[in-house]
């Protein structure tokens, strides 16, 4: 499509235009949605890894704690372990395969009920979960790269992003660290003052919703100067650190309309989620909600690289304005 080509703009990047070319971009490369259903068909007929036995003493210990019995978290915790299969953390944030059964977590299937795998121990549930996560991010790493390809060259070039699938991994796995430790940032003080309020034996219930309401402003504070970090490390080859000072240039300059494409895409992607997630685990209409699943993430996902590529070029000619005016 003519509007995934390379082209020298000389306006600010267009929301409805660039998420119509991500629509496009797919369109014409279909072969993209793969990714995410072969991830959720492996979610939903593979094996489900649990926890439950690894993490028996850390809840039996905790049993002696009056407060976590009062305030249901205990409760909260065993639902969440029995549900929890270890093969959605395959999921990886923030290069990753999109997946509508990660959160989910089915537990039946249209032909038979899935094997249950049990891990023993923590230290097997930390090596699983280091292997699971590293895989996940290289299959991202992958996935990223060729919707990159087609959203800003128009084309799929498989020998090339081999080629670069090693040095891509490489900064991701840097990116993955920067966001841990700036989310372990916010986290710390949330966590503490959880902590110091079940200390003194306050309900957390009373002031969930102000947290809530605190660390959604932080995050969304955050979100939007480095939603385009991984961008330049797809689109362009540029370094973690040289991608994340980019976006953020790239979010200051067009910082209204970045920040109704975030919203754009999570109104979308949420809404139609309510709709893919209508059948039930064992019902084969499932799978329709599993392919639009793939297909409108997918499409999303290509719509940011347009944008990005937009923007980016938008950018660099208002620089060479000014660089040919000062001269």
């Amino acid at each position: 499509m003519e509007s995934t080509h390379l082209k020298v703009i000389s306006s600010p990047p267009s929301l409805i235009k660039s998420l119509m070319a991500g629509f496009d971009v797919v369109s014409n490369h279909i072969g993209l949605i793969i990714f995410s259903v072969f991830f959720d068909l492996l979610l939903w007929f593979g094996p489900q890894i649990r926890l439950t036995t690894a993490f028996k003493p850390l809840i039996e210990q905790a049993e002696s704690f009056p407060e976590m019995q009062s305030e249901g978290t205990l409760d909260m915790l065993r639902q969440g372990l029995t549900q929890l299969n270890m093969l959605s953390l395959l999921r990886t944030f923030p290069i990753g395969i999109p997946s509508l059964l990660a959160r989910r977590a089915p537990i039946e299937t249209p032909i038979y009920l899935p094997v249950d795998w049990d891990v023993r121990s923590l230290l097997d549930a930390a090596l699983l979960w280091l292997g699971i996560a590293l895989v996940g991010i290289a299959v991202g790493v992958f996935y990223f790269s060729l919707v990159a390809q087609a959203s800003v060259n128009g084309r799929l070039n498989f020998v090339q992003t081999l080629r670069n699938w090693p040095r891509n991994f490489g900064q991701v796995l840097l990116l993955t660290l920067f966001w841990n430790i700036l989310l372990a940032m916010f986290l710390l003080p949330f966590s503490c003052m959880a902590t110091f309020l079940l200390l003194l034996g306050i309900g957390l219930g009373q002031f969930s919703l102000v947290i809530a309401l605190l660390f959604g402003g932080l995050a969304v504070w955050v979100l939007v100067p480095l939603f385009f970090s991984p961008h330049g490390i797809f689109a362009y080859q540029r370094s973690m650190w040289e991608s994340i000072l980019q976006g953020v240039r790239l979010s200051r300059a067009t910082f209204t309309t970045t920040t109704l494409l975030i919203l754009a895409i999570v109104v979308l992607s949420q809404g139609l989620d309510i709709l893919w997630n209508i059948p039930q685990d064992n019902s084969w209409l499932l799978l329709v909600g599993i392919a639009g699943h793939a297909f409108v993430t997918a499409a999303l996902l290509a719509g940011t690289f347009v944008y990005y590529h937009d923007a980016d070029r938008w950018l660099r000619e208002i620089v060479r304005k000014k660089e040919l005016v000062q001269a």
